[in-house]
This record gives C-alpha cells, sequence and structure tokens, in this order.
C-alpha cells in the first residue's frame, strides 16, 4: 500500500482579507440586483449554481461589485464564497449578455443605482473605496 505525502493540489488556498464595507456593500448591491431580478437573495447565496435566474443575478452582482466598486476579483470571490475564476468568469458572461439591449439597459441602471449606493455609503461612513 502506497501512501502520498504529497499536499492535495486542489486544496483551497487561504482567502484574502476582505474590507467589512466592501463585503457590507456588496451585500447591499446583492439583495438590489435580487430585487431587480425578482429572486430571492437566499437563492443567489446558495453553495450550487442554482437557477438559471438566481445564477445570472449572482453573477450581476459579482459584476457590479467588479466595476463599480472597483472589487477585486479575489476579495468578490471571498464575499460571495466563490473562486476568483468563478468571478472572472461571471464578469465575461455578463459583458457578452450586455449585447442585448434590454440586459444592458437594466445592467445600465443597476450600475447607475449601484453607484450612487456605493457614493452615499462611502460618504455616510467616511471611508474610501
Amino acid at each position: 500500500m502506497l501512501i502520498s505525502l504529497q499536499r492535495n493540489p486542489r486544496a483551497r488556498r487561504s482567502t484574502p482579507a476582505v474590507n467589512s464595507q466592501h463585503a457590507q456593500l456588496c451585500r447591499l448591491l446583492e439583495t438590489t440586483v435580487a430585487a431587480t431580478f425578482a429572486v430571492p437573495p437566499d437563492d443567489m447565496r446558495t453553495p450550487t449554481r442554482g437557477s438559471p435566474q438566481a445564477a445570472f443575478a449572482r453573477q450581476a452582482s459579482m459584476y457590479l461589485a467588479h466595476v463599480v466598486l472597483g472589487c477585486g476579483f479575489s476579495e468578490i470571490g471571498a464575499v460571495f464564497d466563490r473562486d476568483r475564476t468563478t468571478v472572472a468568469h461571471a464578469c465575461r458572461t455578463v459583458e457578452e449578455r450586455r449585447d442585448n439591449p434590454a440586459i444592458d439597459a437594466v445592467l445600465q441602471s443597476l450600475e447607475n443605482l449601484c453607484g450612487e449606493l456605493a457614493r452615499g455609503f462611502f460618504a455616510e461612513s467616511g471611508a474610501q473605496r
């Protein structure tokens, strides 16, 4: 019997420190996106992919955290309990779906709204992005 002493190459890396204000704002963005897409926020937080509607809403939330807040993929992944490569895939998927004018209009409205939420949030807390 041969026993392997090597580390598991797929072992999870340590997660980066998450800015608690960014995490709070990401949750606020997530709730806003959930309401926009009529998806319960709990459906977006499941460890599995979930329904296509919940998956796209989660991807849109991660995309907005990246585009509006300027958070990195690793930080977003830590907040949403996903890998950074999943966040990168989500951002690519949302960008591709913006070719649809209806989806683009919704996402543009969400970007504007979330930008205002972020400005208000950071002004209220006295912090910077």
